[in-house]
């Protein structure tokens, strides 16, 4: 999906529309400068085209500086003469020049064609292990429909105040989104100050985020600005939030009512100016039907709850960030090591997971260290989860305390039918229609039972 902002050309709307094709464009229009300026700054856009005939009342200057200042999107200048338009063109590579006469269709197949090799580009530079000093959204590099959903959200949310709740299990990378998301808003250039609740106890959490006047407690020698102070202009970035006490909730829910906090063994208020972002491994569901967590400081803090899925629901990424935690790694003296073979691609496509991204890149990460040539083998793919399901010596249980019987044979059941269906999947390399009929199913009733299980068939189709 590709967003598109549109100053002028009211007459030619329909074209446009039909030009880019709009089942996979979302395409604003304006027509005043006011509605471009408000319009411009309240998402992420892929693409501006602007009409640059004759403007009145010093439109082109402001235009011109806005076109300047950017960094992205994608901007055509239709029409545009002169040499302040020249210029500006020369300043910003993302900048495109287009005469009058050439045709609406032309507009979009030259779109198109430079937003692919920027993506092919981000991509390349993503997979080579290159990171940005302050990674924006085009480092949200996958190849996942449940990530590119995630995508279009971020470009719809990044640009506004409202506070987030970013929530998934632990590993999938929330703290990153959360960067993201600050270095894509209006506050990128203010701090981005993070603070993991869970990791210190309430007293040292509370001076972690209030700070503190001299003398305010035992070892108290100096003042001490705290990270909400710290993070006016910017972001703060709370992490396990669920992990705060009820009296440390009530204190947040004060700061983020009045907008002033006071620092330990002070009465003085200071006023705060800072965008909140929290993050929790729990369900929201859960969250908030807690008898721990207060309601109405959920509601402050889940303006927009985001959801970061696991990565056993977006395996079509795993090759990608694969490949990306290889070029990171081998930097550290083993350069030779240039990927891994098709069956360490097949393992690392047959686990669960748990612990998401973060355990792939320690897995990948020990892989390159105790390769000793180009390929990784499966050999060094050590995943303790698969390990135990397929080990000689382990039985695979379905017992624990408080299963019933019958539980216990539907689970067993069910292990069983997902063993046969990956085995019968990895021997057709994918073909459902052969795999249907190996199994005596339907091709339907087969993917049926493929989506039950988070089983795509494209995870089979590598080569052995």
């Amino acid at each position: 999906m590709h967003t598109i902002l549109v100053f002028g050309f009211r007459k030619n709307s329909a074209q446009i529309r039909k030009s880019f094709s709009s089942p996979s464009a979302k395409i604003l229009y304006v027509n005043t400068l006011s509605e471009f300026k408000a319009t411009a700054l309240s998402r992420i856009f892929d693409l501006w085209i602007i009409d640059c005939k004759p403007h009145k009342d010093g439109a082109e200057g402001l235009l011109l500086e806005m076109i300047r200042s950017r960094q992205k999107p994608f901007i055509f200048l239709v029409g545009a003469n002169g040499p302040d338009w020249q210029t500006a063109a020369e300043e910003n590579p993302k900048v495109v020049l287009i005469g009058e006469q050439v045709p609406i269709a032309s507009w979009a197949q030259a779109f198109y064609e430079i937003d692919t090799d920027n993506s092919s580009e981000n991509k390349l530079r993503y997979i080579a292990g290159y990171l940005e000093a302050k990674p924006g959204i085009e480092t949200m590099v996958t190849n996942s429909p449940l990530m590119l959903q995630l995508l279009e959200l971020v470009k719809d949310i990044a640009p506004t105040e409202s506070a987030l709740l970013i929530y998934g299990e632990t590993g999938t990378g929330k703290e990153l989104l959360a960067t993201i998301l600050h270095n894509e808003s209006r506050r990128k250039n203010g701090p981005f100050m993070a603070v993991n609740c869970g990791a210190l106890p309430d007293t040292l959490l509370e001076s972690e985020l209030f700070g503190y006047e001299k003398g305010a407690f035992t070892g108290a020698n100096i003042s001490r600005i705290g990270k909400l102070e710290h993070a006016t202009g910017g972001t703060l970035f709370l992490d396990e939030i669920e992990a705060m006490s009820e009296a440390m909730q009530v204190r947040l829910l004060r700061v983020l009512q009045e907008k002033s906090l006071q620092r330990l063994g002070s009465n003085v208020e200071i006023k705060t100016d800072f965008r909140l972002m929290a993050a929790t491994n729990a369900d929201p569901g859960a969250l908030l039907a807690s008898d721990f967590f207060r309601n109405d400081l959920y509601y402050r803090i889940a303006v927009f709850p985001i959801h970061i899925p696991p990565l056993r629901q977006r395996k079509e990424d795993i090759p990608l960030l694969a490949s990306h935690f290889v070029n990171r790694k081998k930097r550290d003296g083993r350069d030779y090591v240039q990927g891994l073979d098709s069956h360490a691609m097949k393992k690392l496509l047959r686990a669960p997971w748990s612990g998401n991204i973060r355990e792939l890149q320690n897995i990948i990460e020990r892989a390159v260290m105790l390769a000793d040539k180009k390929m990784i083998s499966a050999d060094l793919i050590d995943i303790a989860e698969l390990s135990a399901r397929d080990g000689p010596d382990t039985k695979d249980s379905a017992f624990s305390p408080g299963t019933t019987l019958k539980e216990y044979k539907t689970n067993k059941a069910a292990a069983a039918e997902r063993l046969y269906l990956e085995e019968l999947l990895h021997h057709t390399r994918g073909r459902i229609n052969e795999a249907a009929r190996l199994a005596g199913l339907t091709p339907r009733a087969l993917f049926s039972k493929m989506k039950a299980y988070g089983l795509k068939k494209e995870y089979y189709k590598l080569p052995c």
